[in-house]
């Protein structure tokens, strides 16, 4: 009689671990089904018809593959992506019509933004802190320094100088915050340099796509 108690007990044993094993492995996930109903739990079975699930307090429940509207499975949402670069073109400084790319990592970031039209050369660096990074929403505070060039003669482009002027280069610095929301970029940066106006604030709107 004893060994057959342990031989019984030796298998029910096994069978436990198993389960447990198998409880523990089992895919959290959230259906919604045609009818608006949301069950949240996890799946212990999924066949090709229907899906049983484990619910609060240990319910159980089969749904019908046909009435499922939505299923999300908790191992199938990837994380957003922290570090990914970024193109684009904006509409301001440093050269009026502007090509961005940049590359940020999980906490920093680099982007450049200039380009060459005629008479109006110049590029500006952003070397920035996140402030805020989400899938759809970007916000930086950036140290900023930037180089324009000009030939012949120009009139209006008041961020940097007032009246007309020709044949200057200017270089500049300061701090700078931008935000970026679904691609949509707005930037104002406070600079000072040699140019004639002693404080600028330099704008830029535009887009800019973040690859994450």
């Amino acid at each position: 009689m004893r060994k057959n108690r342990k031989g019984f007990f030796c298998p029910l044993f096994s069978i436990l671990v198993l389960c447990s094993v198998l409880a523990g492995a089992a895919c959290a996930a959230e259906i919604m089904t045609n009818d608006g109903q949301k069950f949240e739990g996890k799946i212990l079975e999924e066949g090709t018809d229907d899906v049983l699930m484990e619910i609060e307090n240990g319910v159980q429940v089969r749904i019908a593959k046909s009435e499922i509207a939505y299923f999300q499975r908790e191992d199938s949402k990837k994380p957003y992506a922290q570090e990914y670069p970024i193109l684009g073109v904006t509409y301001g400084s440093p050269t009026i019509v502007n090509l961005v790319a940049g590359y940020y990592l999980s906490g920093f970031g680099l982007k450049f933004s200039g380009a060459y039209w005629g008479g109006v050369k110049g590029i500006q660096a952003d070397l920035s802190l996140k402030l805020v990074d989400d899938e759809k929403f970007l916000a930086n505070f950036s140290l900023v320094g930037g180089a324009i060039g000009t030939t012949g003669s120009s009139n209006g482009y008041s961020l940097w100088s007032t009246g007309a002027w020709s044949g200057n280069d200017w270089t500049y610095e300061g701090i700078g915050f931008d935000i970026n929301y679904g691609g949509f970029v707005f930037e104002v940066d406070g600079v000072t340099g040699n140019f004639p106006n002693p404080l600028a604030l330099p704008v830029q709107i535009g887009f800019a796509q973040r690859f994450n």
